[in-house]
């Protein structure tokens, strides 16, 4: 016997609660139950069922984690996934007894570890992808303009031709609709940064995809044209703190900056920012923490 049969009930447990089922959430869930589960093992808890957890064993997980130099978020971030399991079975007032201050995790910081990118940095930027690949440099410029993760500007190609005739319109807002490649195949309305450049960007992006194949990273599936957009944005120095993802990080402050010059409140522009990015509406406070961080 092994941690191997815990681990498979963690993952059976987990994915019978109540939504967190997006695939990347699930992904990141599954490795951390996988941690917890050889954990156990290693530390002589021989159990095999989510049912055999008890308060002493998720103690001692978060002590080993702690000893090990783990930040408070991340451990609380792994807690929350365990939390997840034991909901699955039904265990749901036992998880929520186990507050992360009662496991000294308390008040771990959600603020984002990345800032938005002023637009000499993107400039730069793009001028070094473009002279790398072109397809790359094109994904961040619609990254930018309609704050886009990683995989939905790579997949963007199958919604272009919607999102110029979105933008050209003259009766309508300028939004477009985000669809592929979203967290949880969540769809989302978006309005773009500038709608007259966006509409510049689609047209180009258009263009480069007919002469292309239609693609703008020149790979055979998806898993090989992340990796190209990847290697590319690391290879010009987009990692760290000024990772392709500050481009969300630009976005949601353009969007907050904007929105509060309205004359709209602070609650309500994080509301409407957070369904922006495709968090929901009921996610402003997590929007502010992380994104608008350099605002508030």
């Amino acid at each position: 016997m092994s941690h191997v049969s815990l681990t498979k009930d963690l993952h059976h447990a987990a994915r019978r609660a109540r939504g967190k089922q997006a695939g990347s959430t699930r992904k990141a869930r599954d490795q951390a139950l996988a941690r917890f589960a050889r954990y156990l093992w290693d530390a002589g808890f021989q159990i095999h069922t989510t049912g055999q957890v008890r308060e002493k064993h998720i103690r001692a997980w978060v002590t080993d984690l702690r000893g090990r130099g783990r930040t408070a978020r991340t451990v609380a971030n792994s807690l929350a996934h365990v939390r997840t399991a034991l909901e699955g079975i039904g265990r749901r007032a036992f998880a929520d007894r186990l507050a992360n201050a009662q496991l000294g995790v308390a008040g771990a910081s959600r603020a984002g570890t990345k800032a938005p990118l002023a637009p000499e940095q993107f400039e730069a930027f793009l001028a070094a992808a473009r002279a790398v690949d072109p397809g790359v440099a094109m994904v961040l410029e619609l990254q930018r303009e309609f704050g886009l993760r990683a995989q939905e500007g790579v997949r963007s190609v199958d919604s272009l031709a919607d999102w110029e005739r979105a933008l050209a319109s003259a009766g309508g807002d300028g939004f477009v609709l985000v669809i592929h490649g979203t967290k949880g195949g969540r769809t989302r309305r978006s309005p773009p940064q500038d709608r007259a450049r966006a509409l510049d960007v689609v047209r180009r992006a258009r263009a480069m995809c007919r002469g292309s194949g239609g693609k703008l990273v020149r790979k055979p599936d998806l898993k090989t044209a992340m990796q190209r957009y990847s290697n590319v944005t690391r290879r010009i120095g987009m990692e760290g703190g000024q990772a392709p993802h500050c481009l969300r990080y630009t976005y949601a402050v353009e969007h907050l900056l904007r929105m509060k010059a309205e004359g709209l409140s602070r609650g309500e522009a994080a509301a409407a920012v957070s369904t922006y990015l495709g968090h929901g509406d009921g996610r402003g406070r997590y929007v502010e923490q992380v994104y608008g961080q350099a605002l508030c």
